[in-house]
């Protein structure tokens, strides 16, 4: 019986310890599941980069704090505004979690600029251009990888400044993740050169992979990859996708891949996917368009090059070609034919010249403008009008090109006191220089209805010594002013001063409604060439001011814009009354000759009246905007 005894409790030990011996492995095998994150903050647009550093995770769930959530790994959120709570739940595969949170704050006080609003768009296989103006997503089939059609989260920039783009959130479950879209006819080859797609990555280096396919069969496909750049992460960058004359009406269906291959998890942005080039069709030089005019009467000067001028073009040491536009692939200059120059560095002053039939008339005309292209940055294009027979007898202007290796029309006003004295154009690149490049002309053309004063058009052209004062005697009044992000854009009007005493006796002044459903940047620009000059920052011109009545505090905004759009940030200055004229000054001075843009070439003035959120409309006057 002891025995027996003896027994059963060395039976029962033994349990005993399998059984903690059990629990002990049971405990070993089960890992530490962590939570957490860091992130990143484009400070312009606020638009946030989460990314995931949990530990032994299989799923994600993201409260970005804005009723907005995420079940990827390193989702992108836009924020405004505001300061926010972040939380992440991780969880694995056996169902437990762990939550990490972070506090986030959005300051983006200073609107660095406004995006530009789509005006067209195709999805048409003749010329297909998705520019997302309107919302594709019932068109787009998503295969892995999920379509929206959202608000641009970073347009401040020099490649994509669209309103509107294609958000692609790429899951990890399918390595070949990809949208897709079926078009309506084939694509051709012939007068279409190949794809262009503008793509936002979070990481640099990112592949993107274009697939073309036939609807019907896709064993008929062609893929074409890109890579974006090292430097390109969180940034817009425009890539290319090449076909051939062979790869013409076998496709109607295109199908575009983000890292093809891989498990990757991430959000990206596209936008502008478009046909480009001239096909590779071979035979007639492209698709240019041929002049269908011309003159060279000084009463309707166009130098359009239809036909061969060569015999009538003086060259003083710069050699004169009527050649093929090597360059029409844009939206500036299409023209077949164009003028070319060949700078001979045989004097200082090489250049070419044109004797008209008679003299030139600026009371009808406002000035002469001229498209032109050099590989040259910043290169001086001189106008130089003459009399036959006496050179003493001239006037001269000169602009500096902001384009290199492009097409550009520049702008010469002239005055009325400038008319009927001069019958010969002399035209100039890079005087006073060693230069033998090649330089290449087109459209040289009288523009304008004059400067004769008629029809309450202004008194003469308008330079920066005058002041935008809106009478009918001076300038601005009869310019075209585009309103913008103001909900409804309600036109900017010219009124009777709302007070005529104290700093400001003007009879007329300039009056806009910033609505409050309008954003805080909403405000109103010359429209491109109105102005009739483009001007470079000088010591001359680089103090603005205005005369602004308001009936609230907040920032008046100034910016300058060149004819492509590029700008630098508005400067940005508070009145400091209300009900009455108060004048702001804007000091551009550290912006001369910095090399970018809005600083030369300026052809365009940008007013921010209201710069503020608003919590009504309000109305603001402003008037008599000067150059000093």
């Amino acid at each position: 019986m002891k025995n027996l005894i003896k027994t059963i409790k060395k039976v029962s030990l033994l349990i005993l310890a399998i059984s903690f011996m059990g629990c002990d492995d049971d405990e070993a095998v089960l890992p530490q599941l962590t939570a957490g994150f860091t992130h990143t903050i484009n400070a312009n647009t606020g638009t946030v980069t989460f990314i995931n550093t949990s530990i032994n995770a299989s799923s994600y769930a993201w409260d970005f704090g804005d009723e907005s959530s995420s079940a990827l790994i390193n989702p992108v959120n836009v924020y405004a505004n505001g300061t926010y709570l972040v939380v992440l739940k991780a969880s694995n595969v056996a169902g437990a979690f762990d939550i990490f949170s972070d506090e986030i704050t959005i300051s983006t006080t200073e609107v660095v600029g406004t995006c530009d609003a789509e005006t067209a768009e195709s999805l048409s296989a003749s010329n297909l251009n998705i520019t997302f103006v309107s919302d594709p997503s019932a068109d787009i089939t998503s295969d892995g990888a999920g379509f929206s059609w959202i608000n641009n989260p970073d347009f401040d920039n020099a490649v994509n400044t669209s309103c509107k783009v294609g958000q692609i959130d790429r899951t990890s479950a399918a390595q070949y993740a990809n949208n897709q879209l079926n078009l309506d006819a084939k694509l051709d080859f012939s007068s279409n050169s190949g794809f262009k797609l503008k793509v936002w990555s979070p990481t640099a280096s990112t592949n993107v992979l274009l697939k073309l396919e036939d609807q019907t069969n896709a064993g008929i496909f062609k893929e074409v990859s890109a890579t974006t750049s090292a430097d390109s992460a969180g940034a817009w960058e425009e890539i290319s996708f090449d076909f051939e004359s062979a790869d013409s009406n076998k496709f109607d269906k295109v199908v575009v891949f983000f890292e093809l291959g891989t498990s990757t998890e991430q959000t990206y942005y596209i936008d502008d996917l478009m046909l480009y080039g001239n096909g590779n069709g071979g035979g007639g030089g492209g698709a240019c368009t041929p002049e269908t005019t011309e003159s060279y009467s000084a009463a309707n000067v166009n130098m359009t090059f239809q036909t061969d001028p060569s015999a009538d073009f003086i060259s003083d040491g710069a050699g004169f070609s009527w050649v093929d536009n090597p360059d029409f692939d844009n939206a500036v200059n299409t023209s077949c034919k164009v003028g070319q120059v060949v700078r001979g560095n045989n004097n200082p002053w090489d250049n070419n010249q044109y004797d008209l039939d008679a003299k030139l008339d600026f009371d009808a005309n406002t000035g002469l403008k001229i498209k032109v292209w050099s590989s040259r940055p910043n290169t001086e294009v001189r106008l130089k009008l003459e009399e036959i027979g006496n050179a003493g007898n001239n006037t001269e202007q000169f602009l500096t090109t902001s384009i290199t290796s492009g097409w550009e029309e520049l702008t010469f006003p002239f005055t009325a006191a400038d008319s009927n004295k001069f019958n010969k154009i002399v035209l100039f690149f890079d005087l006073n220089t060693t230069s033998t490049d090649t330089y290449y002309f087109d459209d040289l053309r009288l523009y304008g209805n004059g400067n004769s004063g008629g029809g309450g058009g202004g008194t003469g052209s308008y330079n920066l010594t005058l002041p935008i004062d809106f009478e009918t005697s001076g300038h601005g009044a009869n310019w075209t002013w585009n309103v913008f992000e103001n909900d409804s854009n309600p036109p900017l009007e010219f009124v009777a001063n709302p007070n005529s005493s104290g700093i400001n006796t003007s009879a007329t002044v300039a009056k806009i409604t910033a609505l409050q459903s309008g954003n805080a940047w909403a405000g109103t620009e010359t429209a491109h060439g109105e102005m009739g000059i483009t001007w470079d920052l000088s010591a001359s011109n680089d103090i603005i001011k205005i005369m602004v009545y308001k009936t609230v505090i907040s920032d008046v905004g100034i910016k300058l814009v060149n004819p492509s759009g590029g700008a630098q940030v508005e400067i940005k200055v508070a009145n400091t009354v209300i009900n009455a004229w108060e004048e702001l000054t804007f000091d551009f001075s550290s912006r001369i000759g910095n090399g970018q843009d809005g600083s030369t070439n300026i052809d365009q003035i940008v007013v921010f009246p209201d710069f503020n959120a608003r919590t009504s409309d309000n109305v603001i006057y402003f008037d008599n905007i000067t150059f000093q």
